[in-house]
């Protein structure tokens, strides 16, 4: 191999190892980031600001507390201990988002478990002084039933680009879905959800989600972004809204613990997925797409960590094998925050809230609010290969190399005109990497191209492959080859 072929083989090598390390190879070398100490709190869940407030930062206690932080001093918001059903680990006071136009209506809304493990969405409002809300303002818009196990209760809450409050639920708990919660249209239970503020009206948006604890949609074009909590293997990010993400059929990028038949009509797959054995993941965290011009070596990198695997990571969500870690660790990492300016938040259930930073912290712009929705129009690329072409006689399947720019779904079929037809088959394809599929003949298929081969030198083979992202586009791509006996 020649200087140039190793120089590029060691580049490629360094831009999927640490972040840190690569930017002496990949770019220009900057501040490396690191974490700037907000306070300690009580089992901190979130951090948050407000639109149109670069000073102050809300922080969410899973027993039930919201305080303010403000330079140094640090005050009560909102207490609704008494009305927080925090036994177990994972229920409680779990998240809050802030209304657009709160800088005038005060208006927010809190994500949390009450008496039974029922989850509700609540809006409260600001009350006379903005270091304090109005306890008495609050009111329940949605209550989902959740009393089967205690684990699996989601907690997000996001306000989307498309003017509505989002939310994230588990499953239900237990393993295996075993409540039949994920796939089924008639539950609130594993999906992610759509809710009108003012009609309190809730539209399901997508189905097939195990315990999405943490997701986000990205300033700069309101794609959204879910790290979905895996079982026993697989921990997975979701690029994009797709209307099912397959659980239990699938757990992140393999076949999950339980096939359901509503995972027949199409699943998305992962755009990245983390493995317990080989990773070290137990238990994922999503953060964001990193918008904030004050951290110029993260900039359009999403990150995200793990509760059991300490190290934060970042990833090209365009490149999945650009996914590094960023040299910094994090104890009982619980959540990741954003401010109006785009500057991130590291939340550790151990107590510490930090913000994210490259050099001095930036400066807050609030000229840039949030982008709306730009609605995907544009189909995965997709690259063909077929293989095999000479074996297709004595081993009865043609085998197809493929490969795409995003995760989608792909159904392969293979047809020698007016003589044999091969297996249609389905797969999920993960965005920049290569999926071999085999398409296989029948019985009847076998014996007559055996056949025909018999009369003819060779056989024309008419291969299809139409592939479907997640949010509908369709990319179809033909070829044709020539099988010899």
């Amino acid at each position: 191999m020649g200087r140039t072929g190793l120089a590029a083989r060691t580049r490629r090598w360094a831009c999927g190892g640490s972040l840190i390390a690569a930017l002496a190879v990949c770019g220009t070398a900057e501040a490396a980031p690191s974490l700037s100490k907000l306070g300690d709190f009580a089992e901190p869940v979130f951090a948050a600001g407000a639109p149109g407030d670069g000073a102050r930062v809300f922080v969410v206690e899973r027993k039930g507390k919201i305080l303010v932080a403000n330079g140094a001093a640090t005050q009560t918001f909102l207490d609704l201990t008494s009305e927080t059903f925090s036994e177990g680990s994972e229920r409680g006071l779990l998240s809050l988002a802030f209304s657009p136009d709160y800088a005038t209506s005060g208006r927010f809304f809190v994500y949390l478990t009450v008496a039974g493990g029922d989850i509700q969405v609540r809006e409260y409002r600001r009350g006379g002084s903005p270091d304090v809300a109005d306890p008495a303002s609050g009111r329940v818009l949605l209550t989902v039933p959740h009393r089967e196990a205690e684990n699996h209760n989601g907690g997000q809450l996001q306000w989307g680009p498309d003017g509505l409050l989002w939310l994230g639920t588990g499953d239900g708990g237990s393993g295996d879905d075993a409540f039949r919660h994920a796939q089924d249209p008639a539950s609130l239970l594993g999906k992610l959800i759509k809710l009108d503020v003012n009609t309190g009206a809730a539209t399901i948006a997508s189905v097939g989600l195990r315990n999405p604890w943490r997701f986000s949609f990205d300033r700069a074009n309101g794609q959204i972004v879910i790290a979905d909590v895996g079982q026993g293997a697989r921990e997975e990010i979701n690029v994009g809204l797709a209307s099912n993400y397959g659980w239990p059929c699938r757990e992140g990028a393999i076949a999950g613990p339980r096939q359901d038949a509503t995972c027949a009509s199409g699943t998305a797959g992962p755009v990245l997925d983390k493995t317990h054995d080989g990773d070290g993941f137990c238990s994922i965290t999503g953060g964001y797409v990193v918008r904030d011009p004050g951290l110029p070596t993260l900039n359009g990198r999403y990150i995200y960590g793990d509760y059991c695997a300490t190290g934060l990571r970042s990833v090209d969500l365009g490149n999945p094998r650009s996914d590094a870690a960023l040299g910094l660790s994090v104890q009982g990492l619980s959540s990741f925050g954003e401010d109006a300016c785009g500057r991130i938040f590291v939340v550790s259930l151990n107590g510490p809230v930090w913000r994210l930073v490259d050099g001095a912290p930036s400066a807050c712009d609030l000229g840039s609010p949030p982008a709306t929705v730009v609605p995907d129009t544009r189909a995965c690329s997709l690259a063909l290969r077929a293989t095999g072409v000479r074996s297709v006689r004595k081993y009865r399947r043609l085998t197809v190399a493929l490969r795409t720019d995003e995760g989608c779904r792909a159904t392969v079929k293979a047809s020698i005109k007016g003589i044999a037809q091969f297996r249609s088959t389905k797969t999920s394809l993960t965005a920049g990497k290569r999926a071999v599929v085999r398409v296989k003949l029948t019985a009847r298929g076998v014996r007559a191209v055996r056949s025909a081969l018999r009369r003819k030198a060779s056989l024309r083979v008419a291969v299809r492959v139409t592939a479907v992202d997640a949010v509908g586009n369709v990319r179809t791509l033909s070829r044709a080859v020539k099988i010899r006996g």
